[in-house]
């Protein structure tokens, strides 16, 4: 399972809706959320999620995060099963070693 990163724009479970959020991540292409096209997503019944601390978020709080960028796993048929609640530190990280790997 790889990691997917996007930033979360709606909540309509069992349902997500994801974005680049004008992010020129790499990754996000793979899913087709490119310059601000959203992509909708099942979330699993049992998905796990971590807010920015590290601490697990029960799932009706997820439309808190609205806005903000995750990290993501799928399983093969797509269904996502964890988030992860990205800082601003991770969001800088990733960006840079995405920009490292395209070069």
């Amino acid at each position: 399972m790889d990691m997917n990163v996007a930033v979360l724009k709606q909540v309509e479970l069992p349902y997500v809706k994801l974005s680049s959020g004008g992010f020129s991540w790499t990754k996000l292409l793979t899913l087709g959320l490119v310059d601000g096209n959203a992509g909708r997503f099942q979330l699993s019944r049992f998905v796990r999620i971590r807010d920015e601390n590290d601490r697990f978020i029960v799932l009706g709080r997820l439309n808190a995060q609205v806005g903000k960028p995750l990290a993501f796993k799928q399983d093969g048929a797509g269904v996502i099963r964890e988030i992860w609640v990205l800082t601003e530190g991770e969001v800088q990280s990733f960006a840079e070693r995405v920009q490292n790997q395209a070069q």
